[in-house]
């Protein structure tokens, strides 16, 4: 399980605490606001909106990306 997030974002703390508290393994991979990373095209391959959080998770041989909804 792998989280994209940038350290401000309040929405990124909220999965990160909810990981914690379900007690889940996780790689965080900061994604720098400040200096655009989001609009990076290896971001954008990832994440077309270029949103944080994204949340990747490996389930069943294929790659699951749960970004944030409005």
């Amino acid at each position: 399980m792998k989280l994209y997030g940038y350290w401000r974002s309040t929405s990124t703390w909220r999965v990160r605490i909810g990981l914690q508290l379900k007690r889940l393994d996780y790689e965080y991979a900061p994604v720098n606001l400040l200096e655009g990373a989001q609009h990076r095209d290896e971001y954008r391959g990832i994440n077309p909106a270029g949103t944080v959080p994204l949340l990747e998770v490996e389930e069943g041989g294929r790659t699951v990306r749960l970004a944030q909804s409005l």
